[in-house]
């Protein structure tokens, strides 16, 4: 088979792309091959003989193992697959909302949200809203965030973790900074009070996020510059927490701390 089909060769059958990534995971008998996919000899056959036409995979003493080619396609094709699985997923939330405020080399890492989950709450109680936080954050040992927009929770978040005096580098929209200095200035003083806190300052940003040591809470504002409180990623593998540290990180290295306030 050509290298010009091997496009359509993975991505227009299912059964091809499924098996080889179980090759990929180790090397695969025909008997465990027929077994995981729970079929006849008959019925995946073709799709073995078709993959090993391609290249993409060969066959050394009854086993099936990935060629060097196979390896190098799928090295790059599951980062597709991953992206598509993300965004098919949870459309809802990546077409609905303005995705321009997160860094493009993080969009470019888009699949490692992979398993995050999408909540979506239809409650227009703004009150009732992301107490997830400040569950999450009772037990948490460390919390990095950018807090773009005032909500019951902000505050909750802020007094949840000057009372349990956890280690936090928090980053606020300069409306929030505004807000709380006005209103909750207390509330601030005590913050920055604790040696190991941190306090950021951005113009703005429009996007909401909470991480974790185990957590990771991930929102954004509607096109038109609304934030939406009722739809949100939330995530607790590595590989998710790992993009939402990095996230973060991009945003501090662009902001201004505050040590004291004036």
């Amino acid at each position: 088979m050509k290298g010009k089909g091997l496009l359509s060769l993975i991505t227009y059958s299912e059964k091809r792309k499924d098996l080889l990534f179980l090759i990929d995971e180790k090397p695969r008998t025909l008997f465990e091959i027929k077994e995981f996919f729970n079929v006849k000899t008959p019925e995946i056959y073709p799709r073995i003989k078709e993959l090993l036409e391609a290249d993409l995979i060969q066959k050394t003493n009854n086993e099936y193992y990935l060629t060097p080619i196979g390896k190098v396609i799928l090295k790059y094709y599951t980062p597709l697959v991953e992206i598509l699985n993300v965004f098919e997923e949870t459309s809802d939330f990546w077409t609905d909302h303005d995705t321009n405020a997160i860094p493009h080399h993080l969009l470019e890492r888009f699949n490692e949200l992979e398993n995050s989950i999408l909540f979506q709450d239809p409650s227009k109680n703004v009150f009732e809203q992301n107490k997830i936080i400040v569950e999450k954050l009772d037990s948490a040992q460390k919390i990095s965030g950018i807090v773009s927009v005032f909500m019951p929770s902000s505050l909750e978040m802020f007094q949840e973790m000057t009372a349990n005096k956890t280690p936090a580098r928090i980053i606020m929209t300069q409306d929030v900074f505004d807000k709380f200095r006005l209103d909750y200035k207390d509330v601030l003083l005590q913050f920055l009070s604790l040696k190991d806190n941190e306090l950021y300052l951005m113009d703005s940003v429009n996007l909401f996020i909470i991480t974790t040591e185990g957590f990771l809470y991930f929102s954004l504002f509607y096109k038109n510059g609304l934030y939406d409180a009722q739809k949100y990623l939330v995530a607790t593998d590595s590989r998710s927490l790992n993009w939402g540290n990095d996230c973060f990180k991009y945003f501090v290295e662009h902001a201004k701390r505050i040590e004291k306030l004036e």
